[in-house]
């Protein structure tokens, strides 16, 4: 069972896990039984006004070589009036569900139901998230158990863009499982991950630094090591657990099998109900925003000191078994200062990627899309080389290249103050640089090093403009 450390600083969260945790389905063991556990599947559902949700479970069942050993953790959002047809749906096992019901409106998103529905959990060996509008392949229990065996290590999980089926009439994609990219930030500062999906079959596992929410496969101890975070609403829920799972030492790996196809249109007749309640809105928004600010907190892109944006943090927060400047350096992302790499949007992660599946990155390679705050493969590939510099180092070094700069005709262009008076301050400023977060001034060194290299390059590009060359006499 997923028993944290201690109560939760939002006794209205501690009720709701609280009441997860007395929820029984038949057979549950009565304390921690490991033995009773193994071999078992925890699949965990998050559902809000769905009227697929009875189906998907209803398949997963029928297509499981193994039913008995799978049990659903279900987190219904609905309306209590409204929504009663959505349970009309085929039979389902319901002694092999733990369900919670809440109406919509109650609802604090999506981490929030997927925190939940993990507090179903009861130690069952593997966890499997799903989205509640899916449809399975036979023998997808067996197949996911045997392409988790394949991974190198006991932290592994797996994490999949299913294939899209269309409904009415379940259209069933003939695409695989997609491997994991991601796009550029927004605005607001957030950041999807998305799916490639291949057109042939992909027979080798690919680590990756990306999840999507909708399609993970891995140990059941995952829950207690790396449970959801709660208070993440909506907003930048998939980076959230990436970045947790990779600082606690989990792996992410892609899969070779097709196990599940996902209902991805948002316009056909199978919809859920277009929702609005102005009490919910307004806290949602009130939500997504501390989420947002939460978020940039723990990736140090802001601080905080409002206690809603750091709540139990402690237990939801950063590991300490990887660094998040090694998650950066792995994915290419930087949260810090948001921007991408090419090597990010491009997924180059993935050895040989342009091999494996061919894809446009529309942000990199059409026109009419603005080029998103990108970080250089040279500043990528400097951040990675300058990790393992002492603070003193870094300050002597930063010292050195501002110098450098002062002296040079560069000067100007970097806004930097005289040469004499940068000599001058040499030692204020190499104190000053000693104070600083040492990933903070690997980025800064970075991003000044790598801008030098730019601004030199261009200007030896030849001057394209000058007259064209007299033709050759014959």
């Amino acid at each position: 069972m997923l028993h944290l450390a201690r109560p939760l600083q939002d006794q209205d969260l501690q009720g709701h896990h609280e009441r997860a945790l007395a929820v029984r389905a038949e057979g549950d063991p009565t304390v921690p039984d490991k033995a009773w556990g193994h071999d078992r599947i925890f699949v965990s559902i998050a559902a809000f006004r769905d009227p697929e949700c009875q189906r998907t479970i209803a398949d997963l069942f029928a297509k499981a070589d193994r039913p008995e050993r799978v049990t659903v953790g279900l987190v219904r959002q609905m309306d209590p009036v409204e929504d009663v047809e959505h349970l009309a749906g085929p039979e389902i096992p319901v002694d092999r569900v733990r369900e919670l019901r809440f109406d919509w409106r109650e609802s604090r998103g999506v981490c929030w139901a997927r925190f939940l529905a993990q507090s179903l959990w009861r130690g069952e060996a593997y966890f499997l998230q799903i989205d509640a509008h899916m449809i399975f392949a036979k023998s997808w229990d067996t197949a996911l158990v045997d392409e988790l065996r394949r991974c190198p290590n006991d932290k592994s999980l797996l994490s999949f863009a299913s294939p899209p089926y269309l409904s009415p009439g379940d259209v069933l994609s003939d695409l695989y499982p997609g491997l994991l990219s991601t796009g550029p930030f927004h605005d607001c500062g957030g950041i999807r991950f998305t799916g490639v999906w291949p057109t042939e079959p992909v027979e080798e596992q690919f680590r990756m630094p990306f999840l999507l929410a909708g399609g993970v496969f891995g140990p059941g101890e995952m829950i207690r090591d790396v449970p959801y975070d709660p208070y993440q609403c909506f907003a930048l829920e998939e980076a959230s657990y990436a970045v947790r799972l990779f600082t606690h030492g989990w792996d992410v790996y892609s899969v070779t099998e097709r196990t599940m196809w996902h209902q991805y249109r948002q316009n056909n007749t199978l919809k859920r109900k277009t929702n609005y309640d102005a009490a919910h809105e307004a806290r949602t928004m009130d939500m997504t925003r501390r989420a947002y600010m939460r978020f940039d907190h723990m990736t140090r892109h802001g601080r905080s000191t409002h206690p809603r944006d750091t709540a139990d943090l402690d237990m939801f927060g950063l590991g300490e078994a990887r660094t998040l400047a090694a998650y950066e350096d792995f994915s290419g992302v930087d949260f810090r200062n948001k921007q991408v790499s090419e090597y990010a949007l491009r997924a180059r992660y993935i050895p040989n990627i342009s091999e494996v599946v061919k894809f446009s990155v529309a942000c990199l390679d059409s026109a009419s899309h603005a080029p998103p705050a990108m970080m250089s493969e040279t500043e990528r590939l400097l951040r990675i080389a300058m990790r393992e510099w002492s603070i003193e180092q870094l300050s002597n070094e930063m010292v050195g290249v501002m110098l450098a700069i002062a002296k040079s005709d560069l000067a100007d262009v970097f806004q930097m103050r005289k040469g004499a008076e940068i000599f001058a301050r040499r030692d204020a400023l190499k104190h000053d640089f000693m104070n600083w977060d040492q990933a903070a001034l690997v980025s800064e060194l970075a991003r000044l090093v790598a801008s030098v290299e730019r601004v030199n390059a261009a200007a030896e590009v030849p001057d394209t403009r000058q007259a064209p060359p007299q033709a050759l006499s014959a």
